[in-house]
């Protein structure tokens, strides 16, 4: 009876956790992670070591793991002011790294024209801004870490 009791009361805190800084740990990396990945994917694309296909696709499976991050973060609760404005914080910079990687992910398959366009060595130089607005989106999540005490 207390084994149960204690297992309900597991599955009612996980249900709708606290966004501390341990709840949110995972999120927060994973979409550092994402936007990371992504960009190594338009840089690959700039050196011409890789497909306008194979990086897109890539975009897109890291759109896909910020949307879960921002989905975990979503099934937090605060308990007080500063909790919110972490979570708050947190969103708005998940917000921010969707936007680049669509961002991303649009300019790498967008059509450049010309028989070569999405082959290695076709000119990906539209991808520049794309990587700046990347790595401005990873700055922006990387000191909002750094406030939270995450390595």
């Amino acid at each position: 009876m207390l084994l149960t009791f204690a297992l309900l009361v597991g599955v009612v805190s996980s249900c709708s956790e606290s966004p501390s800084t341990q709840a949110l740990e995972g999120p927060m990396k994973d979409a550092s992670a994402a936007a990371r990945t992504t960009a190594m994917a338009v840089e690959l694309r700039l050196k011409g070591h890789t497909t306008a296909a194979a990086g897109s696709t890539a975009a897109d499976d890291m759109l896909k793991q910020v949307d879960s991050a921002t989905k975990d973060v979503q099934g937090t609760s605060a308990s007080n002011g500063d909790d919110q404005d972490l979570r708050d914080d947190v969103l708005a910079a998940f917000a921010t790294i969707s936007r680049a990687l669509i961002h991303a992910r649009d300019a790498l398959a967008a059509p450049q024209g010309g028989p070569e366009e999405g082959r290695i060595g076709s000119d990906p130089s539209h991808l520049m801004p794309v990587l700046d607005e990347l790595h401005r989106a990873s700055d922006q999540l990387d000191a909002l870490m750094t406030k939270a005490g995450i390595q």
